[in-house]
């Protein structure tokens, strides 16, 4: 069980996370391409999570920009309506540090690429979506931190 008073930092990867040092909703985007369940976060409690960040790829098009703080505790309980955060460990990688932080709406969890089966009354999925990337990202913005060296 992941405490409230822990912290995660979610990776940030440019061009596509951020701008500027402005996080962007794509950070917190569910991918579509592998049906994602869960947006991935390392635990900063565990030890390994430095290296354990150091060990994802980056490609031409995708490179390690930092990473952003955010307390557990904070994240559960971010206001939206009929939207649950949580965040939970995670059993299919080799990172000891490695989480996920689970979204459902109305009950039902999110899934990238996977339509909504119920909306709350008179919201559209793409605004449902953009809402719950925008309250992470506001979260995320204020623990956001720039790698200024290669890491170890």
């Amino acid at each position: 069980m992941i405490r409230d008073n822990e912290h995660v930092a979610r990776v940030i990867f440019e061009p596509k996370m951020v701008y500027h040092g402005v996080l962007l909703a794509p950070a917190f985007e569910l991918r579509a391409s592998i049906n994602e369940s869960y947006l991935s976060v390392l635990r900063i409690d565990v030890e390994s999570w430095r290296s354990d960040m150091a060990a994802i790829p980056t490609r031409r098009n995708r490179r390690l920009y930092g990473y952003a703080k955010m307390n557990v505790g904070e994240i559960r309980h971010i206001k939206l309506r009929r939207v649950d955060y949580d965040v939970g460990e995670t059993t299919d990688t080799a990172m000891a540090s490695h989480a996920g932080i689970f979204v459902k709406v109305n009950g039902e969890p999110l899934i990238g690429g996977k339509p909504l089966e119920t909306l709350p009354e008179g919201i559209t999925e793409d605004f449902i979506l953009l809402a719950i990337r925008n309250r992470l990202v506001e979260l995320a913005q204020k623990g956001l931190c720039k790698l200024e060296e290669k890491l170890k």
